[in-house]
């Protein structure tokens, strides 16, 4: 069976015995219609990957940029030096910065393929094998809730109960979900004297760019002036 065929009966068992046969009474071909959606996804996720196949300064995370930069000087460090000063911070401020997410990220763990597109909720997932907030960067903190987040939604019917329990600890997005990386992330950004404004611009605009490149919302910019103008994020 192909892969297009599996999704497609995956996604009809989804939808549930009775709703297609209402489908069908009202002369819906349910089966050619899930495959032409299914179709039109996959060249979508064929887009975003040529997207990201190659590291680039638009479609890295800034945690990643460090990662992948060899010194600050170079095209990643620039970058990843233009993008902070965006919100405000210090030359003396991000190279402190820098130096702080190279050494997190020098524990090489799934970190060469591009992390845009990592996924960190997996039917294997346990609450023993979720790495500790320590263990990663800023832009990994957003990633992982982002990713559990999306999983809350999309999976949460066909999760083993051990990565249900490992979701509900990753995600933020239920009054019963633990947000430990949340969590993590604000208590690290707190140390490092950020402010609120500074907080929301980074995570937004993180959050542009798995929008963009994981999930397809958008086709939209992330780190311009526009998206950091730190007035935007005042409450």
């Amino acid at each position: 069976m192909s892969d297009l065929e599996r999704r497609k009966d995956e996604a009809i068992r989804r939808i549930g015995k009775e709703a297609v046969d209402v489908l069908k009474e009202a002369g819906i071909d349910v089966e050619s219609a899930v495959r032409s959606i299914l179709r039109g996804q996959q060249e979508e996720e064929g887009r975003q990957e040529l997207e990201t196949a190659v590291a680039t300064t638009d479609n890295c995370m800034t945690s990643e940029l460090a990662y992948r930069s060899t010194k600050i000087e170079d095209m990643f460090g620039k970058e990843y030096v233009r993008r902070l000063r965006l919100m405000g911070l210090s030359d003396k401020d991000i190279s402190n910065l820098y130096g702080q997410e190279k050494s997190i990220a020098s524990s090489d763990v799934g970190r060469e393929q591009a992390w845009v597109r990592r996924y960190f909720i997996m039917p294997d997932t346990t609450p023993e094998t979720l790495p500790k907030p320590e263990e990663l960067t800023l832009s990994e903190l957003i990633l992982i809730t982002d990713d559990a987040n999306s999983a809350f939604y999309r999976d949460h019917e066909h999760l083993p109960d051990k990565a249900w329990e490992a979701l509900c600890i990753a995600a933020c997005c239920a009054s019963y979900t633990e947000a430990r990386y949340v969590k993590a992330f604000d208590e690290r950004i707190s140390g490092l004297g950020w402010s609120k404004t500074q907080n929301g611009a980074y995570t937004r605009n993180e959050c542009l760019l798995t929008e963009r490149f994981k999930w397809g919302n958008h086709n939209d910019p992330a780190w311009t002036k526009e998206t950091t103008d730190l007035k935007k994020f005042e409450r």
